[in-house]
């Protein structure tokens, strides 16, 4: 039958370039490899899950395939398509199974026999080898979860290998039991790093290095988004370059079909308010909203897919952040702007209180986040990063040296383009070859090491590859006499006066600022142009005085700007090529400059900072700890405040133990100090 071999040859064709182009997921073949072949005996349950679209119905094609090449039966059971009813599942399975019971016999069964009957007829099917069943969409299994966990899987033969894929991990009575424990081997999915993303681009008929670094920029190597971005590029290439348009469909798409799991309007509200979140807790949502957030709705959401732990509280998917601020910009923008000035305002307070403390560096880069312009977000929040800084050693000046050398040799023109998406408008920004290695000709790494051996630090990528070299100098009685007389450091220094020098020479372990020099690493990498931006934002304000200096060129002298640097009037250099006038650039937030720096920072969201004294946390408390803060304030213990408000003295204790934590102090007097009114 012609029609019957051109359907198999059109079949056969679609799996061989879906093999091709799977990439990124060798770990989670390699070990269903080994289940099927007897490496895992321990292994009857194969857990696979993720975020939607991250690839796990492409994965299990691929296992269907190896099954197949290896004589092994695997079905497919979609969760979405089968009945929730015990008898009408294995119903269904035996069918699949081509082992139908006729009904009139099925209905003399109960349940229990025809779970076993199942398992019978598996076990035959799979004929002394290895038979695999797979469950897709497992989370849309519903009630039917603990009939297949307790009355159909324990019947299964051990040669039978269940898949279970979903977009959240098995959890609760899976992990109880200490048996099941042992048979479930879980394998989450995550992102393409950009190296497989390459090798999917790259089989998929895209050979332009700008373009393909250009869609991982945009998609951060989200399987799904990546391939609708790659179904367009044919048409989005401009001298070889992909140029981004208005995309929102793509991402209002990928943004639906993330918010499937997502069950009702109130929930829905707080997943809105965490994508206007760079980090979240279940306080600082509260705050966001307006109005308290109960502990059960906050672990409702974050025990979504779309939802991780990180170190400084919880974030969604840095791409579903992405769809939903563009979606709510355009939907919403009233409702987003009100969100927004909300993050500004709750960082600008947490970033006052981390200064005092002097540890200030992760406040910092989140409260550039969320006043920095377009130009800053896109550049150095795109995507979650990982990257580790090395202080040069005679260990790695070796690594450090040829790093130089090769940029001194190899280094090439870069284009780093940018798109703002509220606006429309394309820049592509260019750093010459020039540029690149200017700072390159007037450094020595020894003298420098000598100098201090903070100055100089190797980027490694998390897998510990060197991707970059900083210079940052610290200001002090050291290092003072090394920056009055060297490039490119000597034009601005030697025009302070002796009185401003003074203010320079502090001890060696109290830098008075700091100096960069540069940061070098590939500015059209993405991953690395972040690196490279959050460790220069880390210094701003922690340090209190920066002054920097970069070749003249737009994208360097914008990012100053936009981070609130001001050009030194009457201060150039010409040190990296002997003609061109090279401005510095400075950000002094010492003493009272700090308080206005950031209130010109947020004036543009039309807010200001509270007055010293007045900035506390108070946004933190629940109605509950007003009432309790209030009465503390007035000097009342804790039986008259329990007896004030109807509450057990261990409640009124465990507010004050809120209160103390939240509003940072360590006792009632300074409780009282801070708030009481005088």
């Amino acid at each position: 039958m012609p029609g019957e071999e051109g359907r198999r040859s059109i079949a056969g064709e679609i799996d061989r370039m879906e093999h091709q182009v799977l990439v990124g997921r060798d770990r989670e073949i390699r070990y269903y490899l080994d289940c099927l072949e007897g490496g895992a005996p321990d292994t009857k349950i194969l857990n696979l899950y993720g975020t939607g679209g991250v690839g796990k119905s492409y994965l299990l094609d691929e296992f269907r395939r190896h099954a197949g090449k290896a004589g092994i039966p695997f079905l497919y059971i979609d969760s979405r398509s089968i009945p929730r009813i015990p008898a009408a599942f294995c119903d269904y399975l035996l069918r699949l199974l081509h082992r139908p019971i006729p009904a009139a016999e099925t209905a003399r069964m109960d349940v229990r026999e025809l779970a076993a009957r199942c398992a019978d007829e598996l076990q035959l099917a799979a004929g002394g080898r290895k038979l695999v069943l797979a469950l897709d969409t497992f989370e849309e299994i519903g009630e039917m979860e603990h009939w297949l966990r307790e009355q159909l899987l324990v019947h299964f033969h051990p040669d039978i290998l269940t898949i279970v894929s979903g977009r959240l991990p098995l959890q609760r009575d899976w992990l109880s039991s200490p048996a099941w424990r042992r048979f479930i081997a879980r394998l989450p999915l995550g992102d393409l790093p950009y190296e497989a993303a390459h090798r999917y681009m790259t089989a998929c008929g895209i050979r332009h290095e700008e373009t393909i670094r250009g869609i991982w920029a945009q998609t951060k190597g989200h399987p799904l988004t990546m391939s609708l971005f790659v179904s367009l590029a044919p048409g989005r290439l401009q001298d070889g370059l992909f140029v981004p348009e208005d995309d929102y469909g793509i991402f209002a798409h990928v943004a639906t079909n993330w918010l499937r799991e997502v069950p009702d309007p109130e929930t829905r509200e707080l997943v809105e308010a965490a994508a206007v979140s760079r980090h979240f807790n279940q306080e600082s949502l509260s705050y966001i909203l307006e109005k308290p957030v109960s502990t059960e709705r906050f672990r409702l959401l974050t025990g979504f897919s779309i939802v991780r732990k990180g170190e400084r509280g919880w974030l969604l998917h840095d791409l579903l952040r992405d769809a939903i601020g563009r979606e709510m910009r355009e939907r919403v923008p009233a409702a987003y702007d009100r969100l927004w000035r909300r993050c500004v305002q709750l960082s600008s307070v947490q970033l006052q209180a981390s200064l005092r403390r002097k540890a200030a560096a992760p406040e910092i880069t989140d409260w550039v986040y969320y006043i920095g312009d377009r130009l800053i977000r896109t550049m150095f929040y795109l995507q979650s990063v990982n990257f580790r800084l090395e202080p040069l050693h005679p260990s790695n000046r070796d690594e450090a040296e040829r790093h130089i050398e090769n940029r001194l040799r190899f280094a090439q023109d870069i284009r780093i383009p940018f798109s703002d998406p509220d606006t429309d408008a394309f820049i592509e920004y260019r750093i010459s070859k020039e540029d690149r290695v200017a700072a390159f000709h007037l450094i020595d790494l020894r003298e420098l090491h000598e100098l201090d051996p903070r100055i100089v630090k190797l980027i490694r990528d998390e897998q510990g590859r060197m991707r970059g070299l900083a210079a940052i100098v610290p200001i002090h009685e050291g290092t003072l006499p090394y920056l009055l007389t060297r490039p490119p450091y000597s034009a601005y220094f030697s025009r302070l006066s002796e009185s401003n020098l003074r203010e320079f020479r502090t001890p060696s372990d109290s830098a008075a600022g700091y100096f960069v020099s540069f940061i070098d690493v590939d500015y059209d990498d993405p991953a690395m142009r972040q690196a490279a931006g959050l460790l220069f934002i880390s210094y701003m304000l922690a340090a209190r005085l920066v002054v920097t200096t970069a070749p003249a060129i737009p994208f360097f002298r914008n990012v100053f700007q936009s981070l609130g640097f001001e050009k030194v009037q009457d201060a150039v250099h010409f040190d990296y090529d002997g003609v061109t006038p090279t401005p510095y650039y400075l950000l002094d937030t010492r003493g009272k400059k700090l308080s206005a720096y950031l209130n010109r920072m947020i004036s543009s969201y039309g807010i200001g900072l509270e007055k010293e004294g007045n900035d506390e946390p108070i946004h933190l408390l629940s109605k509950r700890e007003r009432d309790v803060l209030e009465l503390l304030v007035k000097g009342r213990t804790n039986s008259e405040i329990a007896s004030a408000l109807i509450l057990s003295e261990a409640t009124v204790k465990k507010h004050v133990f809120n209160l103390f934590r939240k509003l940072q102090v360590k006792n009632r007097i300074q409780l009282m100090n801070r708030f009481g009114k005088p």
